[in-house]
């Protein structure tokens, strides 16, 4: 996969029907754009679409990764989710991973 640079390319390529190119996106975008609103925003929209368990999966992780990097993170939109995935068996490992992430590195 070429790697893209470009919010707009990201934005293309997260609407793919290949899971693969999806997940290379959301890994990309998340350690490579300085923009963790926008980060966030796509990593809950990925979790929203219910893709996959794997695009699912990345996309919660990569919260955790977003508070980590930038000290940051919008708690009104992500804490109310990740704790709703914690009733989800599926998810629930990384939703904690994720609210721990948040907690430990997120300035406060």
């Amino acid at each position: 996969m070429i790697e893209p640079h470009q919010k707009p390319d990201i934005e293309l390529l997260l609407k793919s029907n290949d899971e693969q190119t999806i997940l290379d996106s959301i890994m990309h975008m998340t350690f490579n754009v300085n923009d963790p609103g926008w980060i966030q925003k796509k990593c809950i929209e990925q979790i929203n679409l219910k893709k996959s368990s794997n695009i699912t999966g990345l996309a919660i992780t990569c919260l955790g990764h977003i508070a980590r990097l930038h000290g940051v993170i919008n708690e009104n939109t992500t804490i109310p989710l990740l704790k709703k995935l914690l009733k989800d068996k599926e998810f629930s490992g990384r939703a904690e991973d994720a609210l721990d992430d948040i907690e430990q590195f997120t300035k406060k």
